[in-house]
């Protein structure tokens, strides 16, 4: 068996696999997949009698602080082929390429959380299941305007008008700047959005049978509106809105489902972001069991509405609190609470290293719901 390294065309290759595994992809999925995302992807296969049967890919992404970071996506395995640990060795491949890339951490949607909790990912993102409020914005509007690529205004009462509008490759601009600027002052994490960006999305939406809206109100854009109308059952894969839109109540949240999970590959680095709201000063044993570079002792250290400083130390025989990277990486996406994720040996210490620990401001606001 070989290994396998694919780029740029070359990523064409692992089709016949992807269309075996991930069945359930339209036609019409698959094809927009292949001609828009698929060729920026770098993917790691496994390769037997010339024939591709094991693979995982990293899309590559920007977050919103303009750092590098992949997206893990398309991993599968050819059905005779598994059990016999190809999808562990792609993994380990996979993540020590992005540790000496440099990278702080990775994501993914997994199509099932007990297959990735092995190598320490866990839960950072859930997302909002979004319902259109039909007595405001009947469903059937974006239906017919994600058809004919139409616009159409929404007049309530002692609100005023609002604009829906299909959006069209010269709108892509300002699309990203009213995001960046809506998710930098609302969210401590998210992909950064470009014009490319909107344009490659519109087209996944028509691939999905919807497309990509935008609001307006006297001439600002006030939001996005991301429809998709799958196996017949509209709905919403994105929403952005600025707070003045709260009461046009276009939308509601019913619920949050778990959707995106993560993983720090870079302790030190991705601690060396994060910021102090009072004083901090620790000596943290972290343990990975799959990137052991990461394992030791680090003081993690910082004077109020400071940044924090973390590096790491030769000696690990003394240590404040102790943590692994999966409960690390909770802690640090405001996922989990410091008492659930660190490991406190002296109880009378505990609350003093809570107290300390509490005093980090973590990224409690992620926005992370790329799907491809």
């Amino acid at each position: 068996m070989e290994k396998g390294f694919l780029a740029e065309k070359e990523v064409h290759r692992v089709r016949p696999l992807w269309e075996k595994v991930f069945a359930e992809d339209s036609q019409q999925f698959t094809d927009y997949y292949f001609a828009n995302k698929a060729e920026r992807n770098l993917v790691f296969t496994r390769i037997a009698d010339e024939e591709i049967i094991s693979m995982l890919h990293l899309a590559p992404y920007l977050t919103g602080d303009m750092e590098p970071v992949c997206y893990i996506v398309g991993v599968a395995t050819k059905a005779e082929f598994r059990r016999q640990g190809l999808m562990t060795d792609l993994l380990k491949e996979a993540l020590q390429f992005m540790w000496e890339e440099g990278q702080t951490f990775t994501f993914l949607m997994p199509a099932n959380p007990a297959y990735y909790t092995p190598f320490q990912f866990t839960y950072v993102y859930d997302r909002p299941e979004w319902k259109l409020n039909e007595s405001v914005l009947p469903v059937r509007y974006l239906e017919n305007a994600a058809q004919y690529g139409a616009e159409f205004h929404l007049v309530v009462k002692d609100k005023g008008s609002l604009q829906i509008k299909t959006a069209k490759d010269g709108d892509m601009a300002r699309l990203a700047e009213f995001a960046n600027d809506l998710l930098g002052k609302n969210t401590d994490c998210y992909m950064f959005r470009s014009a490319r960006y909107y344009k490659i999305l519109k087209k996944e939406l028509i691939a999905q049978n919807g497309n990509l809206f935008f609001v307006e109100h006297e001439g600002e854009i006030k939001g996005i509106l991301a429809y998709i109308c799958e196996k017949d059952k509209p709905g919403l894969q994105e929403v952005l809105l600025e707070e003045d839109l709260s009461g046009w109540q276009l939308v509601n949240a019913e619920e949050y489902k778990p959707m995106i999970m993560a993983r720090i590959l870079r302790v030190e680095d991705f601690i060396n972001q994060l910021y102090c709201e009072g004083q901090v000063d620790l000596l943290v044993d972290v343990v990975d069991p799959l990137l052991t570079q990461n394992s030791g002792v680090y003081h993690v250290h910082g004077d109020r509405n400071s940044n924090l400083n973390c590096k790491k130390r030769s000696n690990r025989n003394h240590y404040d609190c102790q943590v692994m990277v999966d409960d690390l990486t909770a802690f640090v996406f405001g996922y989990k609470s410091a008492e659930e994720c660190f490991r406190i040996e002296n109880e009378d210490i505990r609350d003093e290293i809570l107290d300390c620990l509490e005093q980090i401001r973590v990224w409690r606001h992620t926005f992370i719901n790329e799907i491809v």
